[in-house]
């Protein structure tokens, strides 16, 4: 019976690696992760996932939900929310459900919001008549 408390504890637990670690190697995981270091790996959560100001992740992230404040260098899919703060720098393409991108947030990549449809503008020359040629 003790072992089984101690995995109920440990996943409705936060697991955190903290300002000053770094971790090389993936991340899986059923409960929310926050990071405040440096993280050399890809990580997955059936939680939700925040990267503090000082945390710095080169990997992808599959998440629920994120915030994040730091740095990502990889893709990030998160199936229901994500929120860019103001001192997030992401470079790596995003899919999400829904977003939030404060002033400030930096972000170089491809948004794709799931359930849109796909980029508004994919197939707008297609649908553009063809010019008569005189």
């Amino acid at each position: 019976m003790g072992k089984a408390q101690d995995t109920e504890i440990i996943s409705n637990g936060i697991n955190r690696i903290c300002s000053g670690t770094t971790f090389i190697g993936n991340i899986l995981a059923a409960s929310d992760i926050r990071i405040d270091g440096v993280l050399e790996g890809n990580v997955t959560t059936k939680g939700k996932f925040v990267v503090g100001e000082t945390g710095h992740i080169k990997g992808d992230v599959v998440c629920k939900n994120s915030d994040i404040l730091g740095k990502v260098n990889g893709k990030i899919t998160a199936s229901d929310f994500l929120a860019l703060k103001s001192t997030a720098n992401i470079t790596g393409d995003v899919t999400t459900e829904q977003i939030l991108i404060e002033v400030g947030a930096k972000f170089v990549g491809y948004c794709n919001m799931s359930g849109s449809g796909g980029h508004p503008n994919k197939n707008k020359d297609a649908a553009a008549p063809a010019a008569s040629q005189k």
